[in-house]
């Protein structure tokens, strides 16, 4: 540009040579153009001559340097399509016909009295998010070398048969013992054991069960009861061949005080998880005194009896858990196991005969994530938040954990580090992307979040949605009308999620202890037919590898983290005093085929 104003102002004498350039500047550019043409016009005659001068100047100099400006075209194409290629590689894709991936604002767990919403988000591990970062943006379009999709092959060797009956123990007992009653205690997935460990009971003793009802919980403040989660008619129907189910008492027993006549039994009254022959030598005289008996609570007071359960949830939670359902799968999905089991009439889709393990897009993985505020409390674990993060959880055991802290007066504090090292910190969202990341689940990939009220909200929530942005929840998939029926149910909106879990085509947890965990679980391995896999970390394992976040390197906490789940998968037989509906894979529940 440089030579060419030059040879131009050579040829126009008096002309400036950044003639060239967009002049702008209202009415003196205007007249300063008007002059110039003027100019022109008089000097056209020695115009014509330059110009011959200059073009065949300017043909030897493009001959000369062509390949040069074909290079330098080439390589500010590359580097545009480089440039849209990096722009594009994190965009998230809009789900169809649902609301759009969860923001920050669709993260529950504003904190309200616990925290204040002026604080940057938090980061514990942030040279290992820059590598996960890189390392998915890489993987992003290549094809999925990864396995987690699928359980190990020994698995679908595993099929249900709880449901066979035994010809010489069909039909319910002659004799009836008397009534048995239930108020169970906690939220969905603890009054869903108590359920089942209620009918176990209710066949032991040879005893009539009154459909058990859910005391109210000032935690949950749920009045829901069994009638509004599950359909009563199917369960009582579909359990008539095992146990006698009724809806209330006959009437003369309602007028009794069962306190007084001393058939109340609350948990104190018997031993967690107790075994069959404490209830046989302790409640069965109390039955055949009294006629009834009611149990108060009921939480975990029976040993894991493998009988298998039948709970249909009512229409309207799924009707609500399919439309759900089809809003990820992108409504093309084919019918599995699983969805028959819990969607009934609501079922749409294509028959299938097994897990449709390649849906591509239409797949999603569910996560269960604890970290609600009550449980990083009592953990006493530190999470990266600083001195105001130890303060509010210090306030929150104060007013909330009594006994704890009193207990605390008489004991040697341990350090978070050791108490992170034992495996007993909950996995904070950022560590918990970390594993999915190490696994290999691609930055694209549609997540299901399933928990309560994140401590911490959009700010601890960043570090997750920077490698996993779409991110969805039954708040972002329902329209607020569709979700108003549920609104002040928890006990409901915790079957959305049981629902949105155990369907999924991988689920993950993050606490192996949570019930809502072990349900899932549980269900995926009798239903799933070994297309089911469930995601299990192990704490202790995962705390040792993320210790090393400042030298160890990509690939190594790739394999590292992929032998840990690996590990977790191993198909085994239940073991004595194990939960059934965590590990139903037992003689009694499943049948191992060969």
């Amino acid at each position: 540009m440089k030579d060419y104003q030059t040879r131009s102002s050579e040829c126009l004498p008096g002309i400036d040579p950044i003639l060239g350039r967009r002049l702008s500047g209202g009415d003196n550019n205007w007249k300063t153009k008007v002059a110039l043409l003027h100019d022109l016009k008089n000097e056209h005659g020695n115009l014509g001559s330059c110009k011959a001068v200059y073009v065949g100047k300017r043909h030897l100099w493009f001959r000369k340097h062509v390949k040069s400006i074909a290079l330098m075209f080439a390589l500010m194409g590359s580097l545009f399509l480089l440039d849209s290629f990096t722009v594009s590689l994190f965009d998230s894709i809009s789900l169809q016909n649902s609301s759009p991936p969860m923001t920050s604002s669709g993260v529950k767990g504003d904190r309200t009295a616990y925290a204040n919403e002026e604080e940057r988000s938090v980061q514990m591990h942030g040279r290992l998010q820059n590598l996960a970062y890189s390392a998915l943006a890489e993987k992003e379009f290549k094809q999925d070398t990864s396995n987690f999709w699928e359980e190990p092959r020994k698995a679908s060797l595993w099929k249900p048969c709880g449901d066979r009956k035994d010809a010489e123990k069909l039909g319910q007992p002659d004799k009836n013992n008397g009534y048995i009653m239930v108020s169970a205690n906690g939220g969905l997935n603890q009054q869903r054991v108590a359920i089942c460990n209620a009918i176990a009971l209710a066949s032991l003793l040879n005893a009539t069960l009154v459909l058990p009802r859910f005391l109210y919980s000032n935690v949950w403040k749920d009045p829901s009861q069994f009638g509004d989660i599950y359909q009563e008619e199917y369960f009582m129907n579909i359990m008539k061949d095992e146990v006698n189910i009724v809806k209330e008492l006959p009437s003369h027993l309602k007028s009794l005080d069962i306190d007084a006549i001393g058939s109340l039994i609350t948990d104190a009254d018997i031993v967690k998880e107790a075994t069959p022959i404490d209830y046989l030598t302790k409640t069965l005289p109390l039955l055949l005194q009294n006629g009834v008996v009611h149990f108060l609570g009921f939480g975990n007071r029976l040993g894991f009896d493998p009988l298998p359960s039948k709970l249909q949830f009512v229409p309207k939670i799924q009707e609500a858990g399919s439309l759900l359902i089809r809003r990820i799968r992108k409504n093309d999905a084919a019918q599995t196991t699983l969805d028959r089991q819990l969607f009934g009439e609501f079922l749409t889709g294509n028959p299938s005969n097994k897990h449709d393990s390649a849906r591509g897009s239409s797949k999603y993985l569910a996560l269960h994530l604890r970290f609600e505020v009550d449980m990083i409390a009592y953990s006493l674990c530190d999470f990266g938040g600083g001195q105001k993060e130890r303060r509010e959880l210090q306030a929150y055991r104060e007013s909330h954990f009594p006994m704890l802290m009193e207990r605390l007066k008489h004991s040697m504090p341990i350090s978070s580090s050791v108490l992170r090292n034992l495996g007993r910190c909950p996995l904070t969202p950022e560590e918990a992307a970390l594993m999915l990341a190490g696994l290999g689940v691609k930055h694209g990939t549609y997540i299901y979040l399933a928990s309560s009220h994140i401590y911490g909200g959009k700010f601890r929530m960043h570090s997750f949605t920077n490698l996993y942005p779409n991110l969805v929840t039954k708040e972002t998939l329902l329209t607020p009308s569709e979700l108003a029926p549920f609104r002040n149910f928890s006990s409901q909106l915790a079957a959305l999620d049981f629902i949105a879990c155990a369907t999924a085509d991988v689920f993950a947890m993050t606490d192996s202890g949570s019930q809502l965990s072990s349900l899932v679980s549980g269900f995926r391995t009798y239903y799933g037919g070994g297309h089911a896999p469930t995601l299990r970390p192990n704490k202790k394992r995962l705390a040792a590898i993320l210790s090393e976040n400042g030298t160890i390197g990509w690939n190594s906490f790739e394999d590292r983290v992929r032998k840990m789940i690996k590990d977790g998968q191993s198909v085994r037989i239940r073991g004595f005093g194990r939960s059934i509906y965590r590990q139903p894979r037992c003689p009694e529940c499943m049948c191992k085929t060969y």
